[in-house]
């Protein structure tokens, strides 16, 4: 209670902004049409999956004198931090957390070593799409362009590309032009593959080298998705015209992950399932063994 306390009272003090467009930003149109349904259904997870290790949290909170002063300098950092974020809505969630993380760190030391981890995932999904757009956004859109274009032109569309620009005649004679940005590309569904990845990891955990192979897998896959959407949206917007093809670019994006994910989910527990059952059965055969050998004795 002094932790919320003490935050509530941090973030009306420092972030009002944050109170005042808290509404806007829970709002369908904020969430699904401007495409922030992700982070918030990252932070969403990240808080379920908080909730479930409240206990280990708690068996942390001990008080170490030899370390208050390492937590209150770190703490008080991370509350400074926070404050001096350069103001943007799109991190304004992400400012209230640190600062949060801050009081927390202050009051309960290593008990936030969790928590902190789980707000480096979220403000990593926030960030990564718009660090790519900023830094790479024509390489990782031309990565996308390219074997779109290849495919289609492949099969026979009439597609022609320049740059980020892709123009065609759809088959009713509606001249389509459209441009291919990196956020098209996928950053923010690799973002949310990459967090999920990690929350599963940490929950159930694999062998190191079938956890990369698993990354490397769902890595792939993610971005194939990603393709397979642009490929959609093309064909779409050739069979049935440009305001079909932008109907289809609002919903695609929330079908094709969320199906791609529970494949790759499915595979993953089955691999977790494998190592259960192996270790299961060393157990039983070690069992096995002692018993003979008692028997033998």
């Amino acid at each position: 209670m002094l932790w919320l306390v003490l935050s509530l009272a941090l973030s009306l003090v420092f972030f009002r902004d944050f109170w005042v467009s808290l509404g806007t930003m829970l709002s369908p149109d904020w969430i699904f049409s401007e495409h922030h349904a992700a982070p918030w259904g990252v932070l969403g997870l990240c808080g379920i999956w908080l909730w479930l290790k409240r206990r280990d949290i708690r068996a942390d909170t001990k008080f170490n004198f030899a370390f208050y002063t390492l937590n209150f300098t770190l703490g008080v950092g991370l509350i400074v931090a926070a404050v001096l974020m350069p103001p943007s809505r799109d991190f304004m969630v992400f400012q209230v957390l640190l600062a949060s993380l801050g009081v927390f760190i202050i009051l309960f030391g290593r008990a936030a070593r969790l928590p902190a981890l789980l707000l480096g995932i979220y403000g990593f999904v926030v960030s990564f799409p718009l660090l790519i757009e900023r830094f790479a956004e024509l390489p990782y859109a031309t990565g996308a362009i390219k074997p779109v274009m290849w495919l289609l032109t492949g099969v026979g569309y009439p597609l022609q590309s320049a740059g980020q620009l892709v123009h065609f005649t759809s088959s009713g004679g509606e001249p389509i032009l459209v441009t291919i940005t990196a956020a098209c590309a996928g950053p923010a569904t690799m973002a949310v593959f990459i967090a999920l990845f990690a929350l599963m990891t940490l929950d159930t955990p694999l062998p190191p080298k079938k956890a990369v192979g698993m990354f490397l897998f769902g890595a792939v896959g993610t971005w194939l998705q990603s393709i397979i959407r642009l490929i959609i949206l093309l064909l779409v917007g050739y069979h049935l015209g440009e305001s079909a093809m932008w109907t289809a670019h609002f919903w695609t994006i929330y079908i094709l992950f969320p199906l791609w994910y529970l494949l790759f989910a499915y595979i993953y527990f089955q691999q977790t399932g494998r190592k259960l059952k192996m270790q299961k059965e060393k157990v039983r055969i070690k069992g096995g063994e002692e018993e003979a050998l008692k028997v033998a004795l």
